[in-house]
């Protein structure tokens, strides 16, 4: 097993082999900040990466691969964005916090909005090569209102995913395709004809990948999900919250149990 600081040793090197011209100028634990062709600094932060990694040791390979074609894109000449290609993704205040660490400005680059006192919702274009956060620019070339943006990405993700549902007894998972799971709170699916548990619906979702489903009067099955949902947040990746959901007039809410 590679430690963070070899790991990361790693990815640099085979950084620089990806994109000619570029400059690295600190690594400070899964952080690698870079130049390009003279331009501001980018910094690349690896603990998805690695927490990937120490999951599944033997693809490290293709983990690698993977983050490194989405650190090319950094480098890039942006296309014009695909609004087809356009999906909403659901993030924390962790990740808010992680954008201040990065930007303070970010709230005038980076296009989201607030979902509830919890949770926000970005919006990427989702290419088949990389996930890319939509900036204010990209936004702006779109020449449409934010309202409709939501809309649209919204029902990109209704067209772009199948959903299964696992489980039984009260306690369900849904699965699309490892990156939206979290994602389809937006979608109009929340019903007792599609879910079948006791009392009104509570999620978790302390994951991108990973949407667990019980009811609120179900304390056996809400005392499983919290151990998941505390056991994923302490070992897992690609994090998204530590809280409980309730579904309430039409979308979910904080819930206190």
């Amino acid at each position: 097993m590679l430690t963070e600081s070899e790991f990361v040793e790693k990815f640099a090197q085979r950084l620089l082999q990806k994109i000619d011209g570029l400059k690295i100028y600190s690594i400070n634990h899964l952080e690698i900040r870079t130049e390009f062709q003279g331009s501001n600094e980018n910094k690349h932060f690896l603990d998805n990466c690695y927490s990937e990694y120490l999951r599944d040791p033997n693809e490290i390979e293709e983990i690698i691969e993977r983050y490194l074609n989405v650190g090319k894109s950094f480098y890039e000449t942006k296309k014009e964005i695909n609004i087809n290609n356009v999906l909403p993704v659901i993030k924390d205040g962790r990740f808010i916090q992680n954008l201040i660490d990065f930007d303070n400005n970010f709230e005038n680059n980076i296009v989201f909005e607030k979902y509830n006192d919890e949770l926000y919702i970005f919006y990427v274009e989702d290419t088949e090569t990389n996930i890319n956060y939509l900036t204010q620019e990209d936004f702006e070339k779109l020449n449409i209102e934010k309202s409709e943006l939501k809309n649209i990405a919204i029902e990109n993700l209704s067209n772009s995913v199948e959903i299964e549902k696992h489980g039984e007894d009260g306690y369900y998972m849904l699965v699309v395709d490892g990156n939206y799971e979290s994602s389809l709170i937006l979608l109009d699916i929340w019903n007792e004809e599609n879910f079948d548990v006791d009392g009104e619906i509570i999620i978790g979702i302390p994951a991108r990948d990973l949407l667990l489903i019980t009811g609120k009067n179900d304390f056996e099955n809400l005392s499983r999900m919290k151990f998941t949902i505390n056991e994923i947040n302490n070992e897992g990746d690609h994090l998204v919250s530590t809280q409980l959901f309730e579904y309430k007039n039409g979308k979910f809410e904080l819930c206190d149990i």
